[in-house]
């Protein structure tokens, strides 16, 4: 497969990218993973999050080894995860920013020492740790983290859930719906 663009041409792809498009193919959910510091909660968007056992229930969700969120679980082992339905999009957009504005790259300094409070708009409790739950959640699930074992570039938190309920109807937020893609 070749590639055109104005002026110039662009020869076949290689391995890396033609994997890398496939992985853009693979469908997830869209899901808010909750955390506290100090009293204070957190929250970003997660998409790689999958049940990984019956007895005893577990969950796995996996984080960039700078996340916020992954600081806070490895402080004090608390988390939540909450799937959005397919009518949260807006919702979702609350979450996609970075807490350190300095994540991205390329932000100006102004823009990269600000920090964003991804709650602030949101309704939400806190469950008995201080991890949010979102009111407009599909399901929520309030789990201890067990294990953290490197992998690749990310960390893979494998989380015991200690209660979870359906709080909503309707099908999740899915990439295929938002169009959205994390993978590389």
């Amino acid at each position: 497969m070749t590639e055109q663009g104005p002026g110039h041409t662009r020869g076949p792809k290689t391995e890396d990218e033609l994997i890398q498009d496939a992985m853009h193919e693979l469908p997830y959910g869209i899901y808010v993973i909750g955390s506290t510091s100090a009293g204070t909660p957190n929250a970003m968007i997660a998409d790689w999050v999958m049940q990984m056992s019956f007895s005893p229930r577990l969950i796995g969700a996996a984080f960039e080894r700078d996340s916020t969120n992954l600081s806070n679980i490895r402080a004090n082992r608390a988390l939540t995860v909450n799937l959005l339905d397919e009518e949260s999009m807006s919702l979702a957009r609350s979450f996609v920013q970075p807490t350190s504005g300095a994540k991205v790259q390329g932000r100006s300094d102004g823009a990269a020492a600000v920090r964003h409070d991804k709650l602030a708009d949101v309704d939400y409790r806190l469950d008995q740790r201080g991890c949010p739950i979102l009111d407009d959640a599909l399901i929520w699930i309030e789990a201890e983290a067990q294990d953290f074992v490197e992998v690749g570039d990310h960390v893979l938190v494998v989380a015991r859930v200690l209660t979870a309920r359906v709080q909503g109807s309707g099908d999740p937020l899915t990439s295929t719906i938002t169009g959205w893609s994390y993978s590389g």
